[in-house]
């Protein structure tokens, strides 16, 4: 995307997409299934203004926050620093864009997100809940695997509709002429 005010628009509703879906997606008690993941890979893989990439799903997660409610500031902070690793993953993605690689990007990106928000989880808890001891990691991680499914599902199919939709756009602009 060349032209600023196309960033700028794109950005936004980007921005309402992901705050949207969030919104929507929790008040449905369906956690995690929103377009976040999605809106910060497609972001590194395809703004122009990289700074721009970067405030697209943080904003939406704060926005979201202040909606759905805040909670312990390190367990965002880890949350929000997750969305950083996916849009340079989304960075990634973009400099040899192939079908191959966006499966590994989104499954690498899910799952990233899974590991370690649980272990954040676990770490910043009181240690009622989780216990500090390997049962507890796993315990931890146990009851995060229904989050993770709708989280993996969530991203795989905002992200096939981000990047297709994108994809499928540019196979149907008008190709320069060539000057000979």
């Amino acid at each position: 995307m060349n032209s600023k005010n196309n960033q700028l628009l794109l950005a936004g509703l980007l921005v309402v997409v992901a705050m949207g879906t969030r919104v929507l997606f929790n008040a449905l008690h369906i956690y995690n299934f929103s377009a976040v993941m999605a809106v910060a890979l497609f972001s590194g893989a395809y703004l122009g203004s990289k700074r721009l990439g970067f405030l697209i799903p943080l904003v939406a997660m704060l926005a979201s926050d202040l909606i759905i409610g805040v909670y312990d500031w390190k367990l965002m902070a880890i949350v929000d620093g997750a969305f950083v690793v996916a849009i340079a993953l989304g960075m990634f993605y973009a400099k040899k864009p192939s079908l191959l690689r966006w499966i590994s990007v989104l499954l690498g990106s899910s799952t990233m997100f899974f590991i370690v928000t649980n272990f954040a989880v676990w770490i910043f808890g009181d240690g009622s809940f989780y216990p500090y001891t390997f049962s507890g990691l796993v315990d931890c991680y146990t009851m995060g695997l229904p989050f993770y499914r709708d989280r993996l599902i969530g991203d795989i199919a905002w992200s096939a509709a981000l990047f297709g939709s994108y994809e499928l756009l540019k196979l149907r602009a008008p190709k320069p002429a060539m000057v000979p």
